[in-house]
């Protein structure tokens, strides 16, 4: 597709700095805010963060340090729904303006409001989420009116919470999905919604507070829940009226929220990808500019798909654009990427409400965001020995921890225990079952660490910390048992966990080549894995020598790192051989030999001496290239195998991303959580910790059974919707709360094991009993005076009871207006013919604007 006619920008490049850039120091932390004033930056005071009108347009830049000492550069800029054009284009403008300035390596955010990204509204956590006022600059409406008017304020978000100032003091304007505060100055109402959630409703009332606070608590506050309006007091309930009239309640409320969730996209999945490269410059000799974008694939996506030359769009759909500048790229592709990015918008036929909900974020090679790079499903880098927390190597680790560390070591050392996915050394003891006929059955110790992959089987782990007994039950599925089993093993791993330890075990889901590795330590860090049979058919043999063993079988002992080397075997034949690794073949007339290629490690030639289980006879070591003709008589014939040496594997550099799960809307909904510490754990709702090769659900003590029971479906559907496209089988930890393990509490940096016991249940209920006991009846009388405000102008007219005239009689000068005509409200004496053909729009519509968007579209018209 081609996109976008582009021309020079209206907004001539100056050659100084801008004044407004002159506080911004290119290699310290910092955090500023701008906004654009007269087609000019403007500082926003520091009192005033978080604050945004919806007639503006701001820049908004943000340092900090990574843990890795690099200064990590954000700019956002953010669009306001009832922003100009041209405050939009000098926004945008300024942004490249100030990523040249700061060196052009900067990530690039496109903010919407309602819609702005997860890391955007982390910024203003700490001061209770983000305002949005009505008004801007452009309007007069940009500062807080000393006259105070009633507000109505919509409250939106768990974590992060949004309070965005609605137009309409009425019942319409609620819904029974949402929390609401109204603000009459001296008393706030905080209305819950019957289907408000948990969060949302603390979040609202803590706002409340916050408001009393800044008014020195000369404010009143009162929380209604839904149906319970007439339970008021007498006061209360008077003023609550003045806007609110009970009578009104059942035809106006709304059942449902109308956020932009409901927002319908084409492609909703969150595994839908594409990648597209955008081709160098194109001009059609009219001094139009055209970038033509070449569909490259779809997902899954890799790191070698990215081009250093080039620029790369990546569509993901309605949860966002991401466009990857290429370190050789030119400097002209770099300024016009994000308007790029919005071209394609436009070319994909999203219409204007669908593009604002849509992120658009601008990466650079070489500094992409852990956000970015899970998209990809590899995304190889070099070990950082620097950064030792949410980003790591697990096989630089493990192996020493397997031979030096003790289980109290990692319990102390959190960060230590999660890099290496350690509890303890694995040297602790350990029990194992096997499922057959639906039920479990204790497996011979001579057994321990080979497993069959049509079985399944449940290992119990002990270990000691400061003479305390800790245990994981781990339960193993192999890849060709059936989901009979592999449902009797979970339900059995749950089972005996509520049965020995009260439901306080670690269980652990291990799919067959997908082994933990401290599952793996805990066997001396080798298994082998038999094809053939079934582990309850050897068991029962009356054979005395290795009776759980094949009669003929081949194993190709392989390393996958320290701690991880596998036996697995593969059909008896000699092309099967390689000169990788170490072959154990037995045959049934007693010849036994192990075949060590010539690039295999000391490390397997060891591990296949250790895995000759129960054999009376000492097996041949045979080094390739020194067999005999009797070696090659065991397959048959000699056969041609693989020579060429195996290329070092890149391991994935480890990041660690936190979600909350809830289903308080009736369906499973994942939030992501920036910058996450122990504090966002909600003992409410299940967590989901994704450390890339292995996922952790935590399970909050007040989660509720549907999030309980469907745990694990939810791990998967999380897997399944992964746009990098992992394995389905990678290790999925049920950890619940108040027994975590180090392995997990190591990802969140300082673990306090009281701090989330002390997070109650009743902490919404003890605030508001807390804000309520302090009310003053006065209070609630100055409000009641002063609501006559409520009965302005604009909300007393009635357009058809007004006498009618043509738009050429109304845009006379007052002197000539017809008597009756009222000067404040000429719109209200036009049919309603002349109105849509005037106003674009019909009177309900404009009524439902604000009042200083009426005021400017009425002197657009010249009615004003």
């Amino acid at each position: 597709m081609t996109i976008g006619s582009l021309q020079n920008s209206n907004y001539s490049k100056q050659n100084l700095l801008d004044p407004a850039f002159i506080p911004v120091q290119k290699n310290k932390p910092g955090f500023f805010i701008w906004r654009v004033e007269n087609l000019h930056l403007a500082p926003v005071p520091k009192d005033s963060y978080g604050v945004f009108f919806k007639g503006d347009a701001y820049l908004i830049y943000n340092s900090s340090e990574t843990l890795t000492k690099n200064l990590s550069k954000h700019i956002h800029i953010w669009i306001g729904s009832e922003s100009t054009q041209d405050e939009q284009g000098v926004v945008a403008y300024k942004m490249i303006e100030l990523d040249e300035y700061l060196g052009g390596a900067s990530i690039q955010y496109r903010e919407c409001e309602s819609y702005e990204s997860e890391s955007f509204l982390n910024y203003f956590k700490s001061k209770g989420g983000i305002k949005y006022h009505n008004g801007g600059v452009q309007t007069g409406f940009n500062h807080y009116e000393k006259k105070f008017e009633p507000r109505l304020f919509h409250v939106k978000g768990k974590r992060n919470v949004r309070l965005n100032e609605l137009s309409s003091i009425e019942w319409s304007s609620l819904n029974r999905s949402d929390s609401f505060l109204v603000d009459f100055c001296s008393t706030i109402f905080v209305w819950n919604g019957k289907n408000a959630n948990k969060s949302e409703k603390f979040q609202a009332v803590n706002k409340a507070r916050n408001f009393r606070d800044e008014r020195n608590g000369n404010c009143n506050i009162v929380v209604i829940e839904d149906g319970e309006e007439k339970d008021l007091q007498k006061e209360e309930l008077k003023l609550f009226e003045s806007k609110f009239p009970l009578k009104e309640k059942i035809s106006k409320l709304k059942k449902e929220s109308t956020h932009h969730d409901d927002l319908k996209f084409e492609n909703d999945s969150y595994s839908y990808l594409k990648l597209y490269r955008c081709s160098d410059a194109l001009n059609d000799g009219d001094g139009m500019v055209k970038i033509k974008i070449i569909e490259q694939k779809t997902g899954p996506l890799f790191k070698e798909d990215l081009n250093s030359d080039d620029c790369f769009i990546i569509d993901n759909g309605r949860h966002g654009i991401w466009v990857w500048i290429g370190r050789k790229s030119t400097k002209k592709e770099r300024q016009e990427s994000m308007r790029n990015a919005l071209g394609f918008l436009q070319a994909k036929g999203y219409d204007e409400k669908q593009q604002s909900a849509i992120k658009v974020t601008r990466v650079i090679d070489g500094s992409e965001p852990v956000e970015f790079k899970a998209l990809f499903n590899r995304w190889p880098e070099p070990y950082d020995t620097k950064s030792l927390s949410r980003t790591f190597s697990i096989n630089s680790l493990a192996k020493n921890v397997h031979s030096k560390f003790d289980a109290f070591v990692l319990h102390s050392n959190h960060q230590l225990a999660s890099e290496s996915q350690m509890v303890d050394d694995g040297k602790g003891t350990k029990e194992i079952w096997y499922i057959h006929n639906s039920d479990i059955h204790k497996l011979d110790v001579s057994q321990y660490s080979e497993f069959h992959t049509s079985d399944c089987y449940i290992i119990l782990y002990t270990y000691k910390l400061l003479n305390l007994e800790k245990h994981i039950l781990y339960y193993w599925i192999g890849q060709k048992s059936s989901l009979e089993d592999q449902g009797t093993a979970s339900l059995k791993t749950i089972e005996l966990d509520n049965k020995l330890f009260n439901g306080q075990a670690l269980q652990v889901r291990v799919v067959e080549s997908k082994e933990p590795v401290h599952f793996m330590s805990i066997f001396d860090g080798h298994i082998a894995i038999y094809m053939d049979g079934r582990v309850h058919s050897y068991s029962n043999s009356s054979s005395n020598e290795s009776s759980n063993l094949p009669e003929n079988y081949m194993l190709q002992v392989k390393s996958y790192g320290p701690l991880n080397i596998k036996a697995i075997q593969i059909d008896f034949k000699a092309y099967n051989l390689n000169s990788n690794d170490v072959f154990i073949i037995c045959h049934k007339t007693n010849i036994f030999y192990i075949w060590c290629g010539k690039s295999s490690t000391g490390d397997e030639r060891e591990a296949a001496k250790s895995m000759v289980f129960n054999r009376k006879k000492e097996p041949e070591i045979i080094i390739e290239g020194q067999e005999r003709d009797q070696f090659w008589s065991v397959f048959g014939e000699k056969a041609e195998y693989s020579r060429e040496k195996r290329l070092n594997q890149t391991t994935r550099t480890q990041f660690a991303r936190l979600f909350e799960i809830t289903n308080s809307t009736g369906k499973i909904q994942a939030q992501e959580i920036h910058q996450f510490s122990q504090i966002d754990l909600n003992p409410n709702d299940i967590m989901l910790l994704d450390a890339w090769d292995k996922i952790f659900m935590w399970i909050g003590s007040n989660s509720n059974k549907t999030e309980k029971d469907e745990i694990e479906k939810i791990a998967f559907d999380y897997l399944k919707n992964d746009p990098s496209q992992r394995s389905l089988d990678i290790p999925i930890y049920k950890i619940k709360q108040d027994f975590e393990p180090p392995i997990f509490t190591g990802f969140f940096g300082h673990w306090d094991p009281s701090l989330l016991s002390s997070k109650s249940d009743d902490d919404y209920k003890s605030l508001k009993e807390e804000l309520q006991s302090k009310n003053q009846l006065h209070l609630f009388q100055i409000a009641i005076k002063d609501k006559s405000h409520s009965t302005n102008i604009r909300e007393s007219i009635d357009f058809n009871k007004h006498p009618k005239y043509t738009y050429e009689e109304l845009i006379k000068p007052v002197d000539q207006l017809p008597e009756n005509v009222i000067n404040e409200a000429k719109e209200v004496h036009l049919n309603e013919e002349d109105f849509v053909k005037i106003f674009k729009m019909t009177y309900q519509q404009f009524r439902e604007k604000p009042a200083w968007r009426q005021k400017e579209l009425k002197r657009s018209v010249r009615l004003f």
